[in-house]
C-alpha cells in the first residue's frame, strides 16, 4: 500500500510539472503551424483558398435570401503583394457584425446560413483575412450594404492574434453603387502558379450554378459567366 501511494504521490507531481509547461497558444501560432490544412501553405493556393472562402460565402448568401447571384472577383499586382476584391449582391452584413464576422477566427464559417450548403475551405474568410495581415501588414477592407439601407457601413480591421478578436482600424458610413451586398479587399503575398486550379474552381462554380453571373479579372485575363 505503502508504495502504491507513493507512485500516486510522483504521477501528481509530473502532472504539476506538465501543467506548467503548458500555455495557450496565439491564434497566428495556430493558422503557423496549421496552414498547410487550412490551404494557405504557399502564396499560390493560399490565393485560391481566398477566392475559394470568398465566392462560396458569397453563392450562400445570395442563395438564402433567395437572390441571383451576381459575383465580381478581381486579382491584381500592387507593389509587393496581390491585392483580390470580392464583391456580391446578397443581403448584406449588419454593422454589428462585420467584424465578428470577417475579424474572428471559428466566429463562423458561413457568416450568412447556420448550415452551409458548400464545402467548407479552411476555417472561414477570417482566414484569409489573417494570411492577408500576417504576409502584407495591411488591414482588410470590407464594405457592406444591407437591403433597405440609404447608406454602407465601411471598415478596415485586422484579427487581435492574441485575443482573437477584430480591431477596428476605421469605420465610417459611405455611398456604394450596390442597392445591397458585400465587398472584401485583400492584400497578401500571393503568386498565379495555381492559375488552372483557380480557372477550375471558377468553371466549375459556373456548371454548377448556371443562374449565377460570375465575373473573374485577372492579370491578363477577363472570364465572364
Amino acid at each position: 500500500m505503502t508504495s502504491f501511494q507513493s507512485t500516486l504521490g510522483d504521477e501528481s507531481e509530473i502532472a504539476e510539472e506538465l501543467a506548467k509547461g503548458q500555455r495557450e497558444i496565439s491564434i497566428a501560432e495556430f493558422f503557423e503551424k496549421n496552414k498547410h490544412m487550412l490551404g494557405f501553405d504557399s502564396g499560390a493556393r493560399g490565393l485560391v483558398t481566398a477566392v475559394k472562402e470568398a465566392v462560396d460565402n458569397a453563392l450562400d448568401a445570395t442563395e438564402e435570401a433567395g437572390i441571383r447571384p451576381n459575383i465580381y472577383v478581381e486579382i491584381s499586382e500592387v507593389d509587393d503583394y496581390y491585392r483580390l476584391v470580392i464583391e456580391d449582391n446578397g443581403p448584406g452584413i449588419t454593422k454589428e457584425q462585420v467584424p465578428k464576422v470577417f475579424g474572428k477566427l471559428l466566429y463562423g464559417s458561413r457568416f450568412h446560413a447556420r448550415e452551409q450548403s458548400r464545402g467548407q475551405q479552411g476555417i472561414g474568410i477570417s482566414a484569409a483575412v489573417l494570411y492577408s495581415q500576417l504576409t502584407s501588414g495591411k488591414p482588410a477592407k470590407i464594405t457592406s450594404r444591407t437591403q433597405g439601407s440609404a447608406d454602407a457601413e465601411y471598415f478596415e480591421l485586422v484579427i487581435d492574434t492574441d485575443k482573437n478578436e477584430p480591431e477596428i482600424r476605421a469605420e465610417k458610413t459611405t455611398s456604394w453603387d450596390r442597392q445591397h451586398g458585400t465587398r472584401i479587399e485583400l492584400e497578401m503575398e500571393a503568386n498565379m502558379r495555381a492559375r488552372q486550379q483557380l480557372h477550375d474552381y471558377i468553371q466549375h462554380t459556373a456548371v454548377v450554378n448556371p443562374h449565377a453571373s460570375l465575373t473573374l479579372i485577372e492579370p491578363c485575363l477577363l472570364y465572364t459567366s
